[in-house]
């Protein structure tokens, strides 16, 4: 080891100082090598590694010889006082925190425990300090944009953290100035102006808080085309709020900030609660905040009040955890219980999380709950749990969450978790709960008979509630008279001690309390397996009308036999049983009704696809044949006008779903698969891909397994659109996948003799062979489904066959001929009046009116489809407008918003493709201002999705831009990426850009030479 003190810095210009003197390091190549050695420094750094560091895989042949020549320039210009060895088919730099900035930067800034904010701001302050400048500023190698994009990034972290901790500390005006210079030099950095607007605000300067505001905004306008952020916003509304109280002669009040999403969906709160004092203070103390993730289980027999306790212990605990309340029922002791990957979306949604950004996968979907949950005080209650394995994706991350779980099972292996085993009421208890619900003179008038009802209902809180409800809805009755009912063996409750078997007996005496027409009712709602009931549903089943059946609804919510359940988007009751009510009407409706069933079941489902056909129809959507099978439409009664049917839909989505996978579990699979068809409209058009899912993989799996071929045709066709452009996680190329499943769609629908559905499969071979470079075959396929389609009067598939005859066409860039299917499509677009597809059409003409230079018509053409796109809020559609837009104004100012917003709503929703795409826009934009290393990083990412894509048009184009970017660093990468882009084009039949690239690596090669 040398003897001399040496220091390398690359927090600025790559400088090594020995004894205090520079060394000088001359050449960048030199610089870059020994910036790379110092980030790896103290670990061995292989030959391999270091030539993929400097060339980015595009390493010459002499490349280990130029590496050698390279470490030995260093050597030399150290004199030998470096501490540079070979090592192991490597080099390792021999340095730690004390020799080298970025690791003593590393040291001092990172998360230090509990020590005191102003001990933090000074290391964080002494680390910011070792910077000079950008990063590796004046080295040059394939690695060092990214390295220094990296380390710019923890720069700026630790100056967000630093503001951040001096504004807890009240150093509001010290850190202004220093402040408003960082957000301007960062004018990309929310955090930053969100402190500098805060400072400002606390120091009374709200009108310079308001002005940072406007600042910013215009800046991301005009150079992003884009809004700020909802922290951003909360902030700014603050400073707002503090001006207008001041001007309201409030000098000096401040109105908090909302938080950004606080979910409260606890049930509503218990008003006649009685009891349980001593589960009560159990629960306050298992569930208080503290150093630990309370998990509280409340177990017990069905009809034992764990919901109702639970419920009421959350209430209680709430203002504890103030970042908000979850709530989900599991539904753990029916035949299908709660999926966690459903509840879990649901959760998501509600703390805020975008539909669209909900992961696919459970395992994904757990990881973005616990994330979103960690370090927030969030209560989760988890009502009627099957098991353990249904409960344990959904406990939060963290510490600071509480969870509380019901169950009938004991749950014994749920880990950590706390129990509590409920029991009936004690003899006070019941007493107390049965004046609650009925009314205390009639419980403390009658004693005796008090205490014989409780008695012979054995003090089971769900019977001791219906009791009372009976006595409540009949005043002039003495309690001798129920008392009488329930000796009778007949109507007794006297075997509530055996569990179920008591409140089958209590739910009977109601039962046998209403009238007939309303008995039939019950029976035929509980044959059911939804969620919730809509009211038009009880007309249906029986047959009356509308307001005969809302008579009956309301008899039986009068019984408590149901429970009102809200009100829907059309001005219609919703409605639900308890669980062990519907259990007793469903024992009713065998023995009472045994042939009824299916009939029943028949109605329902016809009055459930009478309405959304209806519905569906006034989607707009992607020109799909609608296919219907054998099943029976029901008219509903009462229906009226009906509702916006975008509303509708999401007014049924837990119920429709259940529905479906009712028809596949009873075989009726007509209904199941034209319902399911039904919902993808609104599906697609609310970017509600998770459902879409999981609703065309069960009724595909049901048809498949009856041999049901047009069913499981139609699930297969909606799950091509899905799999192929809103999912990335299957394996190989999602074009040759969809070729695949193409192939598969059109020999189902040609099995089962449905023309139009022929033509639509004809239309995704033909999309997905044009996307793979078999102009030929996509050409002959997309014929194919225009004649289909004409032949069966499907203007839907016309269209769409003439849109992806325009993609073949403007693949091997016949232009011209893809202009003429364009006007086509357009034109039948129009004449069907489906809006969306209009837009979609205007999207490809757009395109094609960019590659021949016409951006002028372009821009007009693409301004009409995204207005239609916003106003059915479809932000997925919206991205291929944004990303032409971007292309139509290059290299011009909007160019880089509209690019910037597509990426980010690619990303946001899981969006490969278009994701793919608008970072080669992105990357074209950079280049275009030339900044090459931002460029490069860009086009590298999106040269790997292309790869797993499977189009090779577009991986050649991204290949060319990637060459264009690195030709002047790095000539050796820019001729690698050029030739395989030059082979690819050669492929396609691409003649003229294939000759393009044969010149660019001809001029490179002569550069070399010379």
């Amino acid at each position: 080891m040398p003897s001399e003190s040496v220091h390398y810095r690359i927090l600025g210009n790559v400088e090594v100082l020995v004894d205090g003197a520079k060394v000088v390091i001359a050449r960048p190549r030199h610089r870059a090598v020994l910036g790379h050695l110092l980030l790896n420094a103290g670990r061995v750094v292989t030959v391999e590694a270091l030539a993929e560091a400097m060339w980015g895989g595009a390493e010459p042949a002499t490349a280990r010889s130029q590496l050698q020549a390279d470490i030995s320039a260093i050597r030399r210009a150290g004199d030998g006082r470096l501490a540079l060895v070979s090592q192991s088919g490597g080099y390792l730099l021999e340095a730690g925190p004390d020799e080298v900035d970025h690791l003593r930067f590393h040291e001092l800034a990172a998360p230090a425990g509990d020590l005191p904010p102003a001990e933090r701001v000074a290391r964080l302050r002494e680390a910011l300090a070792l910077w000079r400048g950008p990063a590796l500023a004046d080295a040059a190698g394939a690695y060092v944009g990214a390295a220094r994009r990296r380390l710019a990034e923890e720069r700026l972290a630790a100056w967000e953290e630093v503001f951040d901790l001096e504004l807890q500390a009240g150093r509001h005006r010290e850190v202004v100035p220093e402040l408003a210079g960082m957000a301007r030099d960062e004018p990309t950095r929310e955090r930053l102006w969100i402190a500098l607007m805060t400072a400002l605000h606390r120091g009374g300067r709200q009108a310079d808080a308001l002005a940072a505001a406007r600042e910013m905004r215009r800046f991301l306008a005009d150079e992003h085309g884009l809004e700020p952020g909802r922290a951003f916003v909360t902030a700014e509304r603050t400073v707002l709020q503090a001006v207008e109280a001041a001007e309201d002669g409030e000098e000096g009040q401040t109105v908090p900030a909302q938080a950004p999403v606080v979910p409260a969906l606890l049930p509503s709160a218990i008003v006649d609660f009685t009891g349980r004092a001593a589960e009560v203070e159990w629960l306050d103390a298992a569930l208080a905040p503290g150093d630990r993730r309370p998990v509280v289980t409340i177990t017990g027999m069905g009809g034992v009040g764990k919901s109702t306790l639970a419920v009421h212990a959350a209430h209680r605990a709430a203002h504890a955890y103030p970042d908000g309340q979850l709530h989900a029922r599991l539904h753990g002791t029916e035949a299908h219980p709660a999926e966690p990957g459903d509840v879990l979306a649901r959760f998501l949604r509600a703390l805020g999380m975008s539909e669209r950004a909900i992961p696919i996968d459970l395992t994904e979907r757990a990881d973005a709950y616990r994330s979103w949950t960690a370090g927030r005080r969030v209560l989760v209650m988890l009502d009627d749990a099957a098991d353990e394995a249904q409960i344990r994706p959904l406990l939060p991350g963290g510490d600071t969450c509480a969870t509380v779980v019901t169950s009938r099972s004991g749950l014994d292996g749920l880990e950590g978790a706390e129990r509590l085993q409920l029991a009936v009421f004690s003899g006070e208890e019941a007493v107390a709960f049965l004046g609650r619900v009925a009314t205390a003179h009639q419980v403390t008038g009658e004693p005796g008979e008090s205490t014989a009802i409780l008695q012979l209902v054995g003090r089971l809180p769900l019977a001791v509630r219906i009791v009372g409800a009976r006595l409540r809805s009949r005043p002039a009755w003495p309690m001798s008279r129920l008392t009488r009912a329930l000796r009778d063996e007949r109507r007794r409750l006297d075997h509530l001690v055996a569990g179920d078997l008591a409140v089958r007996t209590s739910i009977a005496a109601s039962y046998r309390a209403i009238g007939a027409p309303a008995q039939r009712l019950a029976r035929r709602l509980s044959l059911f397996t939804l969620p919730d009931l809509p009211s038009w549903l009880a007309a249906v089943v029986t047959g009356a009308a509308a307001e005969e059946a809302e008579d009956l609804l309301e008899e039986l919510v009068d019984a408590q036999l149901l429970l009102d359940a809200g009100t829907d988007s059309s001005g219609g009751g919703r409605y639900r049983f308890h669980d062990l009510v519907l259990l007793y009407l469903r024992e009713r409706a065998r023995d009472e009704e045994p042939s009824e069933g299916a009939g029943v079941l028949s109605d329902g489902f016809g009055g459930y696809l009478w309405l959304a056909r209806r519905m569906s129809e006034r989607i707009p959507g992607p020109c799909y044949a609608a296919v219907r099978g054998d099943a029976a439409e029901v008219a509903v009664d009462g229906a009226g006008n009906l509702p916006d049917p975008l509303d509708w839909f999401a007014g049924e989505r837990l119920s429709l779903p259940a529905a479906i996978r009712q028809a596949c579990d009873i075989g009726a699979l007509d209904v199941a698969f034209e319902l399911a068809g039904c919902l993808e409209k609104f599906f697609d058009i609310r970017g509600v891909y998770i459902d879409w899912r999981s609703t065309n993989d069960y009724v595909l799996a049901a048809c498949r397994a009856a041999g049901h071929r047009l069913g499981e045709a139609v699930m297969l066709r909606g799950l091509i659109q899905l799999s192929t452009w809103h999912e990335a996680d299957h394996p190989g190329s999602a074009m040759e996948r969809m070729l695949r499943d193409a192939d598969h769609l059109f020999d189902l629908f040609t099995e089962a003799g449905h023309g139009p559905g022929t033509a639509d499969a004809a239309v995704d071979q033909a999309w997905a062979l044009a996307a793979t470079g078999d102009y030929g075959r996509a050409a002959e396929r997309a014929d194919a489904a225009i004649e289909l389609a004409g032949q069966h009067e499907h203007l839907g598939g016309q269209a769409r066959a003439h849109v992806a005859r325009a993609v073949v066409h403007g693949e091997s860039l016949a232009l011209a001929e893809a202009e003429r299917h364009l006007t086509v499509a357009l034109r039948l677009a129009r004449r069907l009046g489906n809006q969306r597809y209009v837009a979609t059409t205007l999207q490809f003409i757009g395109v094609l009116n960019t590659r021949a230079g016409r951006n002028a018509e372009a821009i007009s053409v693409l301004d009409e489809s995204l207005r239609i796109l916003r106003r059915y809020q479809d932000r997925y559609a919206e991205v291929l407008t944004l990303l032409t837009l971007a292309r139509a104004h290059l290299p011009g100012h909007p160019a880089r918003g509209y690019a910037t917003e597509a990426l980010t709503i690619a990303r946001e929703y899981n969006l490969p493709h278009h994701t793919a795409d608008a970072l080669g826009v992105l990357g074209a934009i950079e280049l275009a201002e030339g900044d090459h290393d931002t460029a490069i990083g860009h086009l590298e990412a999106s040269v790997r999705l292309w790869r797993r894509r499977g189009w090779p048009a577009f991986l050649a184009d991204a290949l060319r831009k990637l060459g264009d970017a690195q030709v002047r660093a790095d000539p050796v990468a820019a001729r690698r990426a050029y030739i395989e882009a030059r082979n690819v084009h050669q492929r396609l039949g691409h003649a003229d850009r294939t000759a393009e690239l044969v010149a660019l690596i001809s001029a490179l090669d002569h550069s070399a030479h010379c």
